[in-house]
């Protein structure tokens, strides 16, 4: 019983005291009422009991790993692969108010566009490390509508697999006897 007690007070108390501070590495915003209020940099606030809401995320940057994608390349090797994303938040506003999960539109739209690039690129290309610009450069000009900035994509583990797909489809390649 007094645990209970104990958690609720433990849950209203960010609710009662009508100072919130913010560290250094993050930013958020102010809600008031449900609206925003003003965009938050590292310091201390004031707010109002009850009626403020303050959404905090961390702006430095960090990465994003995405493991177990596959394409094509552009001469028709079946690769595997996973992809670091080092990104930062850039519109803390944009982060919180205009995307319900951050990391999962940036894993989803980077995947998608990595998957794109790299079925346009060859197997030589990709291997030797040609294709990273473009694909930073890609998935970057994508995630400034959700407030970030994409610094670096990177590829681990890239080799050709076997595309079971295209194999029990019938389509793949048989070589003549």
């Amino acid at each position: 019983m007094l645990d209970r007690l104990l958690d609720f007070l433990r849950e209203i108390w960010n609710d009662l005291i009508p100072i919130h501070i913010v560290n250094q590495y993050n930013g958020g915003v102010q809600l008031r009422m449900g609206k925003m209020l003003r965009t938050l940099e590292g310091g201390w606030y004031w707010k109002m009991p009850f009626a403020d809401t303050m959404l905090i995320e961390h702006i430095v940057p960090r990465t994003e790993r995405l493991t177990g994608l596959a394409a094509t390349t552009s001469d028709g090797k079946a690769i595997g692969f996973d992809a670091v994303i080092t990104y930062r938040i850039s519109d803390i506003q944009k982060a919180l108010l205009d995307v319900v999960d951050l990391k999962d539109a940036i894993a989803d739209t980077c995947a998608g566009i990595i998957g794109t690039e790299l079925s346009n690129a060859a197997w030589m290309d990709i291997i030797h490390g040609n294709t990273v610009e473009s694909l930073t450069a890609a998935c970057r000009k994508r995630g400034w509508k959700w407030g970030v900035e994409i610094q670096q994509v990177q590829l681990t583990g890239v080799a050709p697999v076997k595309n079971l797909r295209v194999s029990l489809s019938g389509h793949a390649h048989v070589p003549a006897a």
